[in-house]
């Protein structure tokens, strides 16, 4: 099945970043809202339908979506995670179980993305010649992606980067990280060869992951689920390659995340 649902979480407090405009995905990068270049980056990927997790201030958020910018191509819907405070997988299953309820079968493979990343917009472009006809079809076999950046020096903030080491025998043989057995994922890694950039290709393996770790500890992030899949073949990792991104979660990165949009314009 094409992949045509996107999921975005937005349910955090976003205390770090300070905005003015409250929720981050309200936040203005150049001039536009992250939900307004989040929904033209997957409009690039064929998506029709997106799904944003809200949790803190969810009404507020809702409402601003509700009343803002949108796509003609692109159905947004809003679905509440009460349990925001829970980590992110728990955010991921409350819409793709809210998506599965309203919009059926196409809920899944979907994409994923946190509400404070921004992305070049050619990147997706690339990704839609790339990888999406290899595995956007697919009902077997590989069950997640991730993007990776292996570009370390451009990483802006990295103690706050989400890292991952991978097998060393298998590096050592000269095999590219991304095609290597992963290691560790975590942030406070001493040694790694790449880094999350927090897009995400997720087919029903990924939220079966999700569940599984949710059901064994109580709790769930999608690094679990990349541990989970990786351990059984099921787990790709996609290098952006030349393309910038940038977690928009305090005002330095902000500021910095207009600069790398500056030069996309």
């Amino acid at each position: 099945m094409p992949t045509s649902h996107a999921v975005i979480l937005a349910a955090g407090f976003g205390s770090r970043l300070q905005a003015d405009e409250g929720h981050k995905l309200l936040v203005k990068i150049g001039g536009r809202t992250m939900l307004s270049r989040h929904l033209e980056n997957f409009h690039r990927l064929g998506v029709s339908h997106v799904t944003v997790v809200t949790g803190y201030e969810n009404e507020v958020l809702a409402r601003a979506i509700a009343e803002g910018e949108k796509r003609e191509s692109i159905t947004v819907r809003c679905a509440h995670n009460p349990d925001f405070k829970t980590s992110n997988g728990i955010s991921v299953l409350a819409g793709v179980d809210d998506a599965l309820a309203n919009i059926g079968e196409a809920a899944v493979p979907f994409w994923l993305t946190m509400s404070d990343h921004l992305f070049d917009p050619a990147m997706f472009l690339k990704l839609r010649e790339t990888f999406a006809p290899a595995y956007g079809d697919r009902s077997d076999g590989v069950q997640g992606m991730l993007v990776v950046d292996q570009k370390l020096d451009s990483i802006f903030d990295m103690p706050d980067a989400n890292k991952l080491a991978f097998d060393k025998a298998a590096l050592a043989r000269g095999v590219a990280p991304q095609d290597a057995p992963l290691g560790a994922i975590g942030k406070d890694l001493p040694e790694f060869e790449l880094v999350d950039a927090g897009l995400f290709w997720c087919g029903a393996g990924f939220a079966q992951a999700l569940r599984a770790e949710r059901d064994a500890r109580g709790d769930c992030c999608t690094s679990d689920a990349v541990r989970r899949l990786d351990a059984r073949g099921a787990m790709a990792f996609w290098d952006l390659g030349e393309h910038l991104w940038q977690d928009v979660d305090t005002p330095e990165a902000r500021g910095h995340a207009e600069v790398i949009a500056g030069e996309w314009r």
